[in-house]
């Protein structure tokens, strides 16, 4: 068979309609996922693009102790531009006047160098609350820029003092925005930028303060590995090293899944798309039986024909990819403009994986579900030009197998787990026979109601009987969708009532911090007079465990890891410890900084379920611990737990577990 004869067949069963079927039902599965894929792909791309302005630089190494010289000098020494940036939270004063006490205001103060912010811009007016602008420059020696809230809460203006602990500064511009500006609790706090000179003069950074250090880093990504080689071993357990990827770990991990949700929930398109390719194309092959039987006894090959049906099957398959391809772009716009209002930025175009993805999903489609049929064509015999009783040697296990076998690969791929594809078949398989018992049912109950009904219900219920078979699966289809719509709809409007409704009674949702222990009285009961705060404040400091029974933290839990026999399993990191090959934090192995607290009672909702609680002042230092934090680290009562607070190290025994 020549190219040419293709096309005239491929025109000829166009006009007969059946790839027709064949092209809507691949332009649906192509554009349906496609247009998913777009849509993230895009929102990645978005976020990696604006990620440098989350670190404010290409590279940067945190830690609540200072940052070591020799960090900068290898930095140097690869070519790196460095710049230094020290947060910490502290009281801004205005200025006293005559004899009147200054007003006090908790900011978030953050001091840097020269150069910065490596990457991003400052944002700073003259006046507050007015339009910012990009500017370079950085406040000057003795003088400080301000978040626009700090002016009123203070009550002052653009050139008047403030006092930053012992040294005062004049308030010279308005600070609008910084790149590096983070979301923890602290950074909440309206910003004061200074220089990293002036702070020695404040003398606020004292033994047990809470500080952040940041070295940033930036230039060629080469240089960049180079230094994180040299100073990978120095890193742990002290210092951590992030890169844009970890800047947006969080929001890339909650897109992935996102994406998994989305092209999972696709996969019903595509599913019922590849049963209506199945359907035509099982159609198309019927209506070929003779005209292939015609085309052997004129000479040609079953190779002949297996490539001729093969070439209008691909042809099929290029246009359908290709015009699905573009409805999935027009979707996909429709999305964006749809929901445009909540996107903080312009999206960037996407990459070229997303319609890899559209082009694969369509021709595994295709493959599996139309070729099949058309396979059984090279197997017509001759002999049915006079016997019209010969078909295929192809049976209907080897549709069904194929058809699962893509249907198998596109749930693992899309979900990305095995794991999760196992529950999805099994509930389909569920879900799948529920509703065809019910089906049998309807339709054994229809026959009693047809013998009992008119004539047009009758025979409508007859034909019904006629093809149980087909209607069994027709129902399970429907009603497997609207089951899932019903679903997504139940969860749409469910999920957060019900996760309220979990929640106990008077659960703060707002929270005090940096209380001073002389204020502590006062504020409580400024508390309970107010809002009729029933509990107490309760003191908090930043520690870090280092040892447990004198071994190294994270030696511990490999130990404890190999005794479980978890090896394979990878657990030995903290479940916050998601190194990628390019971290050097302290926060994992159990090792990072904890909020540590200390009480002579029990907290309320607290209860003991191993070990005793100190009833008067012990002489030795005794420590509780959760019962499942401290399980999910091998820890027990008895042993010993090394900490360093401040820089100040001291040891204490498990006293008791509690929940």
């Amino acid at each position: 068979m020549t190219f040419s004869l293709v096309l005239r067949l491929a025109a000829r069963d166009w006009r007969a309609g059946e790839l027709r079927l064949l092209l809507a039902a691949l332009l649906l599965a192509v554009g349906a996922v496609s247009a998913i894929s777009l849509f993230v792909d895009r929102l990645q791309r978005a976020l990696v693009a604006e990620s440098t302005s989350f670190l404010g630089a290409d590279r940067t190494i945190d830690s609540s102790r200072a940052i070591p010289d020799r960090f900068r000098q290898l930095a140097r020494a690869e070519g790196l531009q460095t710049v230094d940036v020290v947060s910490f939270p502290s009281m801004v004063s205005a200025q006293t006047t005559g004899s009147s006490p200054g007003v006090s205001q908790l900011a978030g103060v953050k001091a840097v160098e020269a150069g910065y912010p490596l990457r991003g811009v400052l944002r700073a007016t003259d006046e507050p609350f007015t339009d910012a602008e990009i500017t370079r420059d950085l406040p000057a020696p003795g003088e400080v820029w301000m978040d626009a809230r700090l002016f009123p809460a203070l009550g002052v203006a653009v050139g008047d003092r403030v006092s930053v602990g012992y040294a005062e500064f004049t308030v010279s511009r308005v600070l609008a925005s910084e790149p590096d500006r983070g979301g923890s609790f602290s950074d909440l706090a309206p910003r004061l930028l200074m220089r990293v000179a002036d702070i020695p003069a404040t003398r606020v950074i004292q033994p047990g303060s809470r500080v952040s250090y940041r070295l940033q880093l930036s230039g060629e990504e080469s240089a960049l590995t180079a230094l994180y080689r040299a100073v990978e071993g120095e890193l742990r357990p002290n210092y951590r090293w992030r890169s844009v990827r970890d800047a947006n770990a969080q929001i890339d991990r909650a897109l992935g899944r996102a994406e998994s949700f989305l092209l999972l929930g696709g996969l019903l398109a595509v599913l019922l798309a590849g049963i209506a390719v199945a359907l035509g194309a099982n159609r198309y092959a019927r209506r070929h039986y003779d005209h292939v039987a015609v085309l052997k006894t004129l000479g040609a090959t079953p190779k002949e024909i297996q490539w001729g049906y093969t070439g209008v099957l691909l042809l099929v398959g290029v246009v359908g990819a290709v015009l699905g391809l573009a409805l999935g772009a027009l979707v996909h716009l429709g999305i964006i403009a749809a929901i445009g209002s909540y996107l903080p930025v312009d999206l960037p175009m996407p990459g070229p994986r997303p319609l890899l993805v559209g082009l694969a999903t369509g021709f595994i489609c295709l493959l599996a579900f139309a070729l099949p049929p058309l396979l059984g064509l090279r197997g017509i015999s001759p002999m049915r030009v006079i016997r019209r009783d010969l078909g295929t040697s192809v049976g209907p296990w080897v549709t069904y197998g194929f058809g699962a076998a893509g249907s198998l690969g596109l749930l693992i791929w899309y979900s990305g787990s095995v794991f999760l594809t196992f529950w999805a078949i099994f509930g389909a398989i569920v879900v799948g026979g529920v509703f065809a018992t019910l089906a049998l049912l309807l339709l054994r109950g229809g026959r009693v109601v047809g013998m009992q009904a008119g004539s047009t219900w009758r025979l409508a219920l007859a034909g019904l009987q006629r093809r149980y078979r087909e209607n069994v699966a027709q129902i399970m289809i429907f009603g497997s969708a609207i089951m899932l719509l019903l679903i997504m709809l139940l969860v749409r409007t469910a999920l957060i009532d019900e996760w309220r409704a979990q929640i106990p009674e008077r659960t703060p949702n707002h929270f005090l911090m940096n209380v001073a222990p002389g204020d502590a009285p006062g504020v409580q009961g400024l508390l309970t007079e107010r809002v009729g705060f029933e509990g107490e404040l309760s003191p908090m400091v930043r520690g870090r465990v280092t040892e447990v029974n004198g071994v190294n933290v994270r030696e511990w839990r490999r130990q404890y890891w190999r005794s479980r026999a978890a090896v394979s399993d990878g657990r030995f990191g903290d479940d916050d410890d998601d190194d990628d090959g390019e971290r050097g934090g302290g926060r994992g192995g159990g090792g990072g900084e904890r909020n540590l607290s200390f009480a002579a009672d029990l907290p309320d909702k607290n209860e003991v379920v191993e070990g005793e609680w100190w009833t008067n002042a012990p002489d030795e230092a005794l420590v509780s611990l959760e019962v499942d934090w401290a399980a999910s680290r091998g820890m027990s009562v008895g042993d010993t737990l090394s900490f360093d607070v401040g820089g100040e190290p001291f040891t204490a025994t498990i006293s008791n577990l509690r929940r």
